[in-house]
Formats: C-alpha cells, sequence, structure tokens
C-alpha cells in the first residue's frame, strides 16, 4: 500500500501540476517574456488554478459538467490562439497533426520512432536554452531541489505510512464534491467551492477517485504552498540564497508548536487558499514598483489571487486584505497618490466580485447559505467560536492532555490588566503578545517568542531605515511585511486585548507560523544589502548566514515528521481498496462499517452504517429479519478501536473489544458521536461480539478477508435471491 500511495501522489501531483502550471505556460510563454522566472511561476498557477476553477463553477452552474464538456472547457483557449495565430495556416497544421495521428494508428509510423523524435527534441532542448539557462544558477538549483526534498520528507513521510484522512472534515468535504458528480454543486449550500471545484476537476478529467485525491492531495498542495512562500522572498531579497534561510528554518526548525503546521497534513480549503494570498501581496507590490503595461498585467494578476482567496476561503481573503493593509502602510508614498490606490481598490473589488458571483448566481437560484457562513459571520460579530468550519466540531484544540484549547491560554478569559500610563500599557500589551506567542506559534518557549517578536520589530526599523537611505521599493516591502506580521501578532492577543477577533484566535497561529519566514529571509536579507550593497559579495555573506541558520536549527533542535492518527485505520484503507479493485465495477456489495467509507465508495458500493445496523439488532424480537440485498457483504471491525479526535496522535490507543464493553447499552447519540471517545469502543465492542456469534453459525459464508492484531474485516458472499438473515440475539441485544 505504501509503493501504491508513493504512486498516487506522484499521478496527482502531475495532474495538478500539468493544468495549473505546464498549460497556462504553453499558452501564454510568449506573453511573459522579461518577467522573472519567479513571478512567472506565480503568474501561470494563478491563471491555471482561476480557470480550472471557473470552467467547473460554469458548466456546474450549466448543469452540463462531465469530462467530455471539462476536456473542452480546457482546449478551448488552445483552440482561440490557434486560431488567432495561424489563420489562414491553421488548416494545413491540423491536417499535418491528424497525417501524424494516423500513420501512428496505421501503424506506419511505430512508437519507439516517436519516442526517439520526442527524445531528440527534449535533448536539444535541454542542450539549448535550459541547458544555457542553468549553466549560472546551478548553486540555486541545488538548494531548491534540497528545499524540495526536505518538505517531501517532512511531510511525505506522514503521507505514505498514514492511509486515512487526517482530519475530520474531509468526511464532509468528500460528500460535497462526490455530489458534484450529479451537478448538484452547493449540495450543503452556498459555500467558497474553490477546494472543492479543482478536485473535481481533477477527479472528472484525470478519472482518479475523489477519495484518493483527499488523501494525497495534501502533498503537493503543502509543497506549492512552501514553494510559493520561497518564490515570494525570491522576489523581494536582493541576495539569491536569503530566501532559503527562512523556507529551511520553517520547514526544519522544531521551534514552531505543531498546531502552525500539522493542517498542512490534510487537503484542506484553508490551506489551499493560502497558495494565493502572497502572490496577491507580490502583485500588488508589483503594481507599486512598475509602470505601463506591466502594472495593468499586475493589477489583472492581482484581481485574480484576491478572487481565488475568497473562491476557496473568506479566512484567506481576511488574511490577504490585512496583507494588503501592511503593502498600503509600507507603500503609503505612492498609495496617497489616486491612480495607484485607484487601480488597486477597483482590481480588489473586481476580484471579489468575480469570487461571489457563481455563490450569488447559485444563491438567486434557490441554494440556502451553508451553516459555516453563518458560523463565520456570527464569530466576527461576537468575537470568537467554539465551533468549527464545514458543519463539524472546530480544531482549535490539540488533544494533547486538554492543552491550548481554541479560545486562548489557561487563563483566556482573562484579559490584559488596564490601568497606568501609556508606556505601562504597552510594556503590558507587549507582554501579552508574547505569552500568547509562546503558547499559541511556539513550542512553549519564551526565548523563541522574544526572537520572532524582536524579528518583525527589527524588519520594521530596517524598513523605515532603507526608505531614510532613499530605497522606496525596497524599504517599502520590508515595511509592509512587518506591519502585516505586527498586526497579526497583535490579533493573535486579540481575546485579550479587548480587540476584534477576526479569526478563530487559534487559526491566527497558521499565518503567523508563515509569515515568520518571511521577516527572518527578508531580515537577513536587509542587513546583508546594509552591509554589501549590489556587491557579488552579498550572495557569499547570504551562503554565510545560511550555513549560520542552518546551525542554528541543528542546536535548537530539529523537527522530526509528524505521524498524524488518521479518522480511519491504515487496515480499513487497504480493505477498501483491494475491494474497489477487486470489484472492477461488476457485482454487488456493501460495506458495514463506521462513517467514512460511505463517502470513499460513492457510485462504486454501497454502505450501512455500523451503528444502524447494530440498533436494528436490538429490535430484533420485533423485526427478526435484518438483510443487506447485495452479492457481497463486508463487516469493518476494528479490535483495537480508534481515538478519533486525537489528531496530533497524542495518545496510543490501547483499549481493546471487550465484553464489558458490550455489555455496555448503545450509545444513543447521531452523527459521528457513536465513533468518538469511549462510545466508538462501545459501538465496536457490541459488533465484534455480534460478528463473533455470527460465525459460530455459518463459519464456513463469514470468511476472514483481512485481519490485524487492531483490525478485522469479514466477508459474506451471498445467493441474491437467498440473502442471508442477520438479525441475530448475540446475547448483549438490548
Amino acid at each position: 500500500m505504501t509503493m501504491l500511495t508513493i504512486l498516487q501522489t506522484i499521478e496527482v501531483a502531475a495532474a495538478y501540476l500539468a493544468v495549473t502550471l505546464l498549460l497556462p505556460w504553453a499558452l501564454l510563454r510568449r506573453r511573459m517574456t522579461g518577467i522573472r522566472l519567479p513571478a512567472r511561476f506565480m503568474a501561470c498557477f494563478m491563471i491555471g488554478n482561476f480557470y480550472c476553477m471557473n470552467l467547473v463553477y460554469l458548466l456546474q452552474l450549466l448543469h452540463i459538467s462531465c469530462r467530455l464538456t471539462l476536456f473542452l472547457g480546457t482546449l478551448a483557449p488552445f483552440i482561440a490562439v490557434a486560431a488567432f495565430q495561424w489563420k489562414a495556416s491553421l488548416g494545413a497544421r491540423l491536417e499535418r497533426r491528424l497525417e501524424q495521428l494516423r500513420q501512428v494508428s496505421e501503424g506506419q509510423l511505430g512508437r519507439r520512432t516517436l519516442m526517439l523524435r520526442l527524445g531528440r527534441r527534449l535533448g536539444r532542448m535541454s542542450s539549448g536554452w535550459l541547458g544555457e539557462w542553468l549553466a549560472p544558477r546551478w548553486p540555486e538549483a541545488l538548494l531548491a531541489a534540497g528545499t524540495v526534498a526536505l518538505i517531501l520528507y517532512i511531510y511525505g513521510t506522514n503521507t505514505v505510512n498514514v492511509y486515512g484522512y487526517c482530519a475530520s472534515d474531509m468526511v464532509l468535504h468528500n460528500y460535497w464534491i462526490n455530489h458534484m458528480e450529479n451537478n448538484n454543486i452547493f449540495v450543503d449550500g452556498v459555500y467558497p467551492f474553490g477546494f472543492h471545484c479543482m478536485i473535481y476537476y481533477l477527479h472528472e478529467v484525470f478519472a482518479i477517485p475523489v477519495y484518493v485525491l483527499l488523501r494525497v492531495f495534501a502533498l503537493p498542495q503543502t509543497l506549492m504552498i512552501h514553494l510559493m512562500l520561497l518564490a515570494f522572498l525570491r522576489l523581494l531579497c536582493k541576495a539569491r540564497y536569503t530566501p532559503y534561510i527562512g523556507v529551511m528554518a520553517y520547514v526544519a526548525s522544531g521551534v514552531f508548536y505543531q498546531y502552525t503546521y500539522y493542517r498542512y497534513y490534510a487537503a484542506l480549503p484553508q490551506e489551499y487558499g493560502m497558495l494565493f494570498i502572497l502572490p496577491a501581496a507580490w502583485f500588488a507590490i508589483a503594481f507599486l514598483r512598475e509602470k505601463d503595461f506591466a502594472r495593468r498585467r499586475n493589477l489583472i494578476l492581482f484581481a485574480i489571487a484576491i478572487s481565488m482567496t475568497l473562491t476557496v476561503h473568506f479566512y484567506d481573503t481576511i488574511v490577504a486584505g490585512l496583507l494588503c493593509l501592511g503593502i498600503g502602510v509600507g507603500f503609503v508614498f505612492r498609495c496617497l497618490r489616486w491612480r495607484y490606490l485607484k487601480g488597486l481598490m477597483l482590481a480588489g473589488i473586481a476580484g471579489i466580485l468575480i469570487a461571489v458571483l457563481p455563490m450569488a448566481a447559485a444563491y438567486a437560484m434557490g441554494k440556502p447559505l451553508q451553516g459555516s457562513l453563518y458560523w463565520g459571520m456570527n464569530m466576527l460579530s461576537s468575537g470568537g467560536g467554539e465551533a468549527g468550519e464545514g458543519g463539524v466540531e472546530g480544531k482549535g484544540s490539540s488533544g494533547e492532555d486538554g492543552k491550548k484549547e481554541t479560545g486562548g491560554t489557561q487563563d483566556s478569559g482573562k484579559k490584559a490588566p488596564q490601568g497606568g500610563g501609556l508606556a505601562e500599557k504597552l510594556q503590558k500589551g507587549v507582554v501579552c503578545v508574547l505569552e500568547e506567542l509562546k503558547y499559541y506559534v511556539t513550542n512553549d518557549s519564551m526565548d523563541a517568542a522574544r526572537f520572532m517578536l524582536g524579528s518583525v520589530g527589527a524588519v520594521l526599523a530596517l524598513g523605515v531605515l532603507w526608505l531614510i537611505l532613499r530605497r522606496p521599493d525596497y524599504g517599502g516591502a520590508l515595511l509592509s511585511v512587518g506591519v502585516f506580521m505586527g498586526v497579526l501578532c497583535i490579533l493573535q492577543a486579540s481575546a485579550k486585548l479587548g480587540l476584534p477577533q477576526l479569526l478563530e484566535v487559534s487559526r491566527y497561529s497558521v499565518y503567523i507560523g508563515y509569515g515568520i519566514p518571511i521577516i527572518w529571509g527578508l531580515g537577513l536579507d536587509a542587513v546583508l544589502y546594509l552591509l554589501f550593497g549590489e556587491k557579488r559579495a552579498i550572495d557569499a555573506g547570504a551562503v554565510a548566514a545560511l550555513a549560520a541558520a542552518c546551525a542554528a536549527v541543528a542546536l535548537t533542535g530539529v523537527r522530526r515528521p509528524a505521524y498524524l492518527s488518521a479518522y480511519e485505520s491504515n487496515d480499513a484503507i487497504i480493505c477498501l481498496t483491494n475491494i474497489l479493485h477487486e470489484s472492477g465495477g461488476e457485482g454487488s456489495w456493501t460495506i458495514c462499517s463506521a462513517n467514512d467509507e460511505q463517502q470513499m465508495t460513492w457510485g462504486r458500493g454501497y454502505h450501512y452504517e455500523l451503528i444502524e445496523f447494530l440498533r436494528k439488532q436490538e429490535e430484533v424480537k420485533e423485526q427478526p429479519v435484518i438483510t443487506i440485498p447485495t452479492d457481497t457483504v463486508y463487516f469493518f471491525i476494528e479490535k483495537v478501536p480508534l481515538l478519533y479526535l486525537d489528531y496530533l496522535n497524542t495518545i496510543r490507543p490501547s483499549r481493546e473489544v471487550s465484553l464489558e464493553g458490550a455489555e455496555t447499552p448503545l450509545p444513543k447519540v447521531k452523527g459521528i458521536l457513536p465513533y468518538i471517545g469511549e462510545q466508538r469502543w462501545v459501538t465496536m465492542s457490541h459488533m465484534y461480539y455480534w460478528a463473533r456469534a455470527f460465525r459460530e453459525l455459518y463459519p464456513n459464508e463469514m470468511e476472514v478477508y483481512y485481519e490485524t492484531d487492531a483490525f478485522v474485516c469479514y466477508r459474506i458472499r451471498q445467493d441474491a435471491y437467498n440473502l442471508y438473515n442477520f438479525a441475530l440475539d448475540y446475547g448483549y441485544n438490548r
């Protein structure tokens, strides 16, 4: 299963990057000459995601979304550009391509010959412009490759070893995406659906099962989040190698608290939306720096990036707005000019309108708002909230012995002491911010919290210094990032400072953790730029700073790959994968298990809720017949029940099913509650003893399909015209 997961991850990454990077580059490469490579990378990625999301929106709202329409919609821009560029020669070009296809199909042109021609073309490319481009950049290419390898190691280890969903929200997102196959977008109400549109696009176009995408997409997504961070720093920094300092420290350092990065282990909309925050910031900064056509192009890309933050998750739009506020402060000398301010405001409004338009259209067609939107608005108005997005319990607590709950620290109900002079109030406010940074962002290290907050202050001071030295573009970027991070640090402590709380308090730490490497990388770059100016020695200084940063990380503690506790066991995923592979679309089967497999088997088989099956067993005297009308029935039973909400894997499950659990009455609660904590142990104990009793009656028919020390799957084959009666008094019915 590990090798299969690796291959699935490569497949998903290749499909995603092909439509979001390769196709936009192929279409627009001639129009992007003169743009720096990191900006070109951002632009292609923005355009690719934007087009795929809105293509799905359009086809879904028209109720004509399927593989054919998505494929034609993907090719439409290429056909339009080709028709415009080639004009009269279009027919001749198409005729040549069709002739080549005919030769291949009829065997006149063999596959080996075709591959040889392709290899020669790639060889000419690699020895041509690609080789010339890489020649002076091989040290940076090696650093970039090493950074990618580090990211894949830190986050990919969990992906290839933990097969189930690593967040409880995933079942709900799976449900929403499944219904898009029936052109029923917003099945649970209107909600930012950009993430779901992209997953649906990959599923429909490339025929990758939704549950596979949701299992492994987190790794390509996380890799792109970090590469976007690296590209942003590369565009702002003067030295070549200082961007790698911040990214390396963020990925490898053990000073960060797990909550700042553990959500990267699951494919979640909020983290997917983080991909578009820094591009929005860069294109806003680039607009304020450049002139003429480049300004118009940057405004368009800024509008696209802002649009996608709201299309994916409103939290990301709020953070992007705070970053734009920081840019407004950093470049106030230009934002006070109406022509600059007007352009940014109109582009931002246009981006928001583009994002809102599909949701508004669905709402006008009779779709209600999803509950999470009401929750978000209520939280903004009340200053906090305990429920999580997506209609499930929030992720504010870590599960670590009840520590770090959503609302704040152990005394989060207390506000910072009032009274005293201005200096005293400022001192108390700084102490309050440090305590919250220590609690939410660092591993309970006040020294690390002081260093982080001090770094923000240092970047602000360096920004002012560079403005004084008449480097407004560079100083403005430093001030922008410093103001943004300062505001985020203050808002992290908003509950104690009596300020409005824009986000769920623990979510700030995710964005603060993501912003700290920008502070570190850009701050070191500003110091080196101050020392060496534009001289080549600045790169040598950056190499020395990178080596010093690596040594500091090694001394303060290196982060090890985390293993999150999945919401479905590896054994269950293995069984499910084998069942889907063996069925091959033939025959009918039912899985009787906890709730996760219900959405994973969408359109392939049937699912029977385990708790409902057991509750029917309690009515065996009144209803003595329980049948499941499929050719095969599988029962998934955990002998060591999962700890469903221990997502940081802090407590090892060790309580096995037992007679004590079977003698305890079944939980009367609804939803996923029968599968959480003590209640899951009771539910699985009942199911285990029912299966044991049924197997005593039918020892040959009820076979073990898969078994480990912690899990067992039973399989029963039956005649559709002579079904087994699963009603049984197994001794613990109530």
